[in-house]
């Protein structure tokens, strides 16, 4: 797919991200050193909000702590766009998130997942004030809670509040080349199971919540789960006990589930409610399940137009595409029926480590990339 748009335009709007490059390195420095664990982006949702409002944007944090920002279109022909990128990070509260740099790479946990979305998004509300697009409303949105527990809640809310008023979602996170099209669901259980204990040697025999647990994970251990579509499981934290030589009267665990599509989503909960329940009724122990996160499946096709534009972007650029599955923002519009996808604005390696690192030489493709989705769509 050519990108049908004239050269001249073309090196204009070249000229322009590349003129940016620095200031986009400065502000994902910026938003990187300022601390945004899930629940506690308010500090980092401050700084978005100022920049925007010092572009000219409409510009509010809503009720769930989403910066909203909008820039009215001028062309009722071309469609409302919402760009989401993700202000939290997976690092809890307390990490050192000073930004290192060693030539053409920085470091420093959170970096590119997802700092650099967020820069993105704000040098894309300084390029919609310093270049004339066509354009119909574009929505910039600084997301809450898109990492682990926080369920995407910042998305849910922002594209609840909005979805009638845009016709395509696109993510900025993940790296550069990425083309993201179909979300991986997932649901998360918590259970807890709870009994009366005792001591180890006194009441030894009684139900034990810490054994009981140990039986229901050995169970799930042993499910068949399909390769395609790709379906997975994962009990990611346990917990329970007082000491060595008692009886665990209670005991937790966190499951992640996830799959490609809806349905074998469904049956492998269904597969792992049965054994929780079971061990359960068995063993005699009290049991709840509590449901801790739920990412909806959605998929766009491939011979969608934003498929077909992001890829002819991507070519443009010279860039190498990465498509596939993952867990973003766009899994909520894509549920719904919604177009949308995910990009990324620069490479890097070792997200959710406190090594990350991230590629400053490219960061200009990522912001005329998103331009070009601008200006094409």
């Amino acid at each position: 797919m050519a990108l049908g748009i004239d050269n001249k335009r073309l090196q204009e709007l070249t000229r322009y991200a590349t003129k940016q490059a620095d200031l986009l390195i400065t502000e994902t420095i910026n938003v990187c050193e300022i601390a945004a664990p899930s629940f506690k982006e308010q500090k980092r949702a401050a700084y978005v909000l100022q920049r925007m409002l010092e572009y000219g944007l409409d510009t509010h944090i809503d009720e769930t702590g989403n910066v909203i920002a909008l820039k009215k279109g001028n062309c009722n022909s071309k469609p409302n766009i919402m760009f989401v990128a993700h202000m939290d990070t997976v690092f809890p509260e307390g990490t050192n998130v000073t930004v290192k740099r060693k030539g053409c790479k920085l470091y420093a946990p959170g970096i590119r997942d997802n700092s650099a979305g967020v820069a993105g998004i704000i040098l894309l509300a300084k390029a919609l004030n310093d270049v004339e697009f066509l354009h119909g409303d574009i929505y910039l949105v600084g997301s809450v809670g898109e990492e682990g527990l926080g369920d995407l809640r910042g998305i849910k809310a922002a594209y609840q509040s909005h979805k009638g008023k845009v016709d395509i979602v696109i993510g900025v996170d993940g790296g550069l080349g990425g083309m993201i099209s179909a979300g991986i669901g997932s649901r998360r259980l918590k259970v807890t199971v709870s009994t009366g204990g005792g001591h180890s040697w006194a009441a030894f025999g009684s139900p034990s919540a810490i054994h009981s647990l140990g039986t229901m994970i050995g169970e799930i251990a042993k499910i068949q789960v399909p390769k395609s579509p790709r379906t997975t499981y994962n009990v990611g934290v346990i917990k329970g006990g007082t000491s060595i030589n008692s009886i665990a009267s209670l005991a937790t665990m966190l499951i992640d589930l996830r799959s490609e599509q809806k349905q074998p989503l469904i049956e492998i909960e269904t597969k792992v409610r049965s054994i929780i329940t079971n061990v359960a009724k068995k063993q005699q122990v009290k049991v709840n399940i509590e449901i801790v996160g739920d990412r909806p499946v959605g998929r766009l096709t491939k011979d969608h137009r934003l498929v077909k534009t992001t890829a002819a972007i991507l070519d443009h650029l010279k860039l190498a595409k990465h498509t596939g599955a993952s867990s973003t923002d766009c899994n909520v519009p894509l549920s719904d029926g919604k177009p949308a996808i995910c990009v990324g604005i620069t490479t890097g390696k070792n997200a959710h480590r406190l090594d990350e690192s991230l590629d400053t030489g490219p960061m200009s493709l990522g912001l005329k990339q998103l331009m070009l989705l601008i200006e094409l769509l």
